[in-house]
């Protein structure tokens, strides 16, 4: 785990709740089809609740922890939702106790050592494990040219743990029956403000940031903007999730 990159999280988590792109409904609708019931969902370092709000929709019960007290502060409240602070790798919950669990945006930064055998506890026989994360994103042409500069300049600052998302999750060592999983995409229409928010969530922008400040990055900003054009104009922003899905055995 990289304790530095993962301390960036308790920084500006209300950008996590307004920024944070919505995963589709087409996965939660996938998974849902895979599971065998839908009495208990765990979202495992949930962050501001994205992607637990949406099995909320779903299951009878969501548990949705994350080590992140401020990241939790954010989240939204459903009346069948529980947040709780605590690791991924020690959660208090019972044996055989979900039908799915998830994690969105945040395998990479387990100590997946430690998270594998609790993960395979607390999942029900024939229970289904899904953990997704989102690649670089893509727009425009223009808009494409312009983020080069904004990614030579944090660069340095991404951590080797996102190295395991890049690749797809394929070394993640699941303990679980793989299930072949269709390809998803988050598709947003975003401002330029939704989109700067978004890049100001990332641990390398922060990261950078906290090292260098925010001049470094002056120039950046100002390509992409011209790029941009009009700040209020909606561009496409589409951004390719990886994810890994398997069975724990009956």
């Amino acid at each position: 785990m990289d304790s530095k990159a993962i301390a960036t999280f308790e920084l500006y988590s209300d950008r996590y709740a307004r920024f944070r792109p919505v995963y589709p409904d087409g996965l939660y609708q996938w998974l849902l089809t895979q599971t065998r019931g839908a009495q208990k969902a765990w979202d495992c370092a949930t962050g501001t609740g994205q992607a637990a709000v949406q099995l909320a929709r779903h299951f009878d019960r969501v548990e949705a922890s994350d080590i992140n007290a401020s990241q939790l502060m954010m989240a939204e409240l459903r009346a069948n939702l529980h947040y709780l602070t605590c690791p991924a790798e020690h959660p208090p919950y019972l044996d055989n106790s979900f039908d799915l669990i998830t994690v969105a945006q945040a395998l990479h930064w387990f100590d997946r050592e430690e998270f594998w055998p609790q993960a395979a506890r607390v999942l029900r026989p024939g229970g289904v494990f899904a953990a997704w994360g989102y690649d670089w994103f893509y727009a425009t042409a223009e808009i494409n040219d312009a983020m080069r500069f904004y990614s030579a300049v944090i660069e340095p600052f991404w951590s080797s743990s996102t190295q395991l998302l890049w690749d797809g999750y394929r070394d993640c060592g699941m303990p679980f029956a793989p299930i072949a999983a269709p390809s998803f995409e988050i598709v947003m229409d975003w401002n330029l403000e939704q989109l700067l928010g978004f890049i100001q969530t990332w641990s390398a922008h922060k990261m950078c940031v906290q090292s260098l400040g925010q001049h470094v990055l002056d120039d950046a900003r100002k390509r992409l903007a011209k790029a941009w054009g009009e700040p209020t104009i909606l561009h496409r922003i589409t951004l390719p999730l990886h994810l890994v899905v398997g069975r724990k055995p009956d």
